[in-house]
């Protein structure tokens, strides 16, 4: 792939926007356009997606319906600081579609709604200590910045991990109210509680921890996650800002029968718009009403562009069938890479669920951060190079996680299989 335009934005920019991007997760590939399944640079190199926005076009690039809805909605203004009808609608598709969704409260992003999130759980219980799990990604604010892809070497046993510090520039006594935990290991939960009881306000979980790849929950795990918060007292927080809307109209929470007290969710909302929304019990949410001393504020909160795109979203969400195709596509995917895999002779797993996934290259069952991050590196960089060379947009990254959309269909599958195929096979070379 030629990339002669991408370099030379980079060569002139970089002095202004360090490394050419607003996010430090992104490549500085510079793109033109998009529809449906594919994107094209400013070269005009043509690619398969299959990082789609980091899993927010759910529908694929471009819905047409999620277009016009949004173009119809641009002459009557974003944001005026009032309510509009529409943000009361969309507040209503979620109270409809999501189980732990008593009340609603939209926001911009999901780090917003995670914040306010862990404010009503602190606001409620009067305790201080967060509880979350290692390899779990819920944004960039300082109590979310820990453990979140931390050197084993460097954090602990790995039934009982250290909290470490993912970044500079956070409070240094930000692991003093963060306890971290692995996931599916109900017996480490159940000590953690003990050991800190009375002082924990909340656990958080990805339910399907996406943000190391794709870690499956063990079955049962989230019930006996749901047990034990409820036992000690401590209020459940599900990150579904990926899952949500992805594995069930209702999100994990839905498809695992697990109900948390709260729940954020963005992406895949409004199909790739800024919204993003805090759902949960009546009694917690009301502590963010109007008058009271939990404050909720944000001026972009449900700016009307989003809305309208969400409110189509959610329509399209709602009966189940981008679900169970999103569920077709990636099983059909698992099997035929898995095929692929054995036939080329290299050790590899490819886990999904709601068509995100991920490929590990190691014969070991991923069940948590740990495992993850045991695969081998090298091999999973030969191999992204290789599927970028066949026109894939992939992530170098070996924990991201990777996605379909409703846009992909058998077409695209082929030419991710193909791709796979060479990757595999440059692998193969690579390993001797």
């Amino acid at each position: 792939m030629k990339n002669d335009k991408s370099t030379a934005l980079l060569n002139e920019y970089d002095r202004i926007v360090p490394g050419g991007v607003h996010s430090n997760f992104r490549r500085p590939v510079y793109f033109k356009k998009v529809q449906g399944a594919y994107l094209w640079d400013v070269d005009g190199n043509e690619y398969l997606d299959c990082v789609i926005n980091n899993g927010a076009c759910i529908l694929g690039h471009g819905d047409p319906q999620v277009a016009a809805a949004v173009t119809e909605t641009m002459s009557n203004g974003l944001t005026v600081g009032l309510e509009s009808e529409l943000s009361l609608e969309v507040a209503k598709q979620l109270h409809e579609m999501i189980p732990s969704a008593e009340q609603v409260r939209l926001a911009n992003t999901g780090t917003e709604a995670v914040m306010k999130a862990l404010m009503v759980a602190r606001a409620f219980t009067g305790r201080e200590k967060i509880i979350k799990v290692e390899g779990c990604y819920h944004g960039w604010f300082d109590e979310a910045q820990v453990s979140v892809h931390p050197d084993p070497q460097e954090s602990g046993p790995a039934d009982a991990p250290i909290p470490v510090l993912e970044t500079s520039g956070i409070r240094h006594n930000t692991t003093e109210s963060v306890l971290v935990v692995p996931f599916n290991n109900p017996e480490s939960l159940e000590r953690t509680l003990e050991a800190n009881k009375d002082q924990v306000a909340a656990m958080i979980i990805e339910p399907v921890v996406l943000n190391s790849g794709c870690i499956m929950p063990q079955p049962g795990y989230l019930a006996e996650v749901r047990r034990l918060t409820e036992k000690y007292g401590v209020l459940l927080v599900f990150d579904e800002v990926i899952t949500g809307f992805r594995l069930a109209p209702g999100g994990a929470q839905e498809l695992f029968g697990a109900v948390p007290d709260l729940s954020t969710f963005a992406k895949a909302i409004a199909n790739g718009y800024s919204l993003a929304a805090l759902a949960g019990r009546k009694d917690l949410m009301e502590l963010t009403r109007p008058g009271r001393r939990l404050t909720y504020g944000g001026t972009y909160n449900g700016q009307y562009s989003a809305l309208a795109a969400a409110s189509v979203c959610l329509r399209k969400l709602k009966d189940g069938t981008v679900q169970k195709h999103l569920d077709t596509i990636g099983r059909t995917l698992c099997r035929r890479f898995e095929r692929e895999a054995a036939e080329v002779g290299v050790k590899a797993r490819i886990y999904q669920c709601g068509g995100e996934f991920q490929i590990y290259f190691t014969d070991r069952e991923i069940k948590d951060y740990r495992d993850a991050c045991s695969a081998d590196q090298d091999s999973y960089r030969i191999f992204f190079e290789t599927v970028s060379d066949k026109g894939l947009w992939m992530s170098a990254g070996y924990l991201f996680h990777h996605g379909l959309t409703y846009a992909h269909g058998e077409a695209e599958l082929d030419k991710i299989i193909t791709a796979f195929r060479a990757g595999l096979e440059a692998v193969r070379a690579f390993q001797g």
